[in-house]
């Protein structure tokens, strides 16, 4: 990556309670426009686990303990009604994010009977005029940045949020402007 598109000047930390366990599937760890990799970045309580493309990869089964964990919900799209409100439940202590496209999450989702039986977490729709990295074929699709900071707002408040919206923000006029050869203010 050129020193030009380098987002590690402005990483920020962000310091939650809810600990966060992405589910990354293993097509998405070399793409660029993945953004899983930026929530563990900026994020101490984010940590990334390689799934997916079944038994011929020879990856290890995923950690049912940690997925067990008291208090450990999935954010996933038919969850409980998103307009919750968190005073009035218990909030997650961990969330569990598969970072894939639709079609591997939800093949990840069929095949992993634990995330099956976890209490789910739906999000607001997302806003549909911002700019985004790769074109989203559902009216609810976002990035694991955007689903992210959408779960953090949610469930610890929308000004520690803000900085993962603005980093993706970011990246995402960067990335525009290193593939339309707009040189950077």
């Amino acid at each position: 990556m050129c020193r030009e598109s380098c987002i590690c000047p402005i990483l920020p930390t962000v310091q939650t309670q809810t600990k966060f366990l992405i589910l990354r599937h293993i097509g998405e760890a070399e793409r660029s426009s993945n953004t899983g990799r930026l929530v563990a970045l900026a994020m101490p309580n984010a940590q990334i686990l390689s799934c997916g493309g079944g038994d011929r990869l020879g990856l290890p089964s995923l950690d049912h303990e940690l997925l067990q964990s008291p208090g450990t919900w999935l954010l996933w799209p038919d969850g409980t009604s998103s307009s919750m409100d968190m005073r009035d439940e218990m909030p997650p202590q961990q969330l569990v994010v598969l970072d894939a496209t639709w079609r591997q999450a939800r093949r990840l989702y069929n095949r992993t009977p634990i995330l099956q039986t976890m209490p789910r977490l739906a999000l607001p729709a997302p806003a549909q005029n911002r700019n985004r990295l790769r074109q989203q074929h559902r009216s609810d699709g976002m990035s694991t940045i955007e689903v992210v900071a959408a779960a953090v707002a949610l469930v610890e408040g929308a000004e520690i949020a803000e900085p993962l919206e603005k980093l993706f923000d970011e990246v995402v006029r960067r990335t525009f402007n290193r593939r339309w050869g707009i040189k950077q203010l």
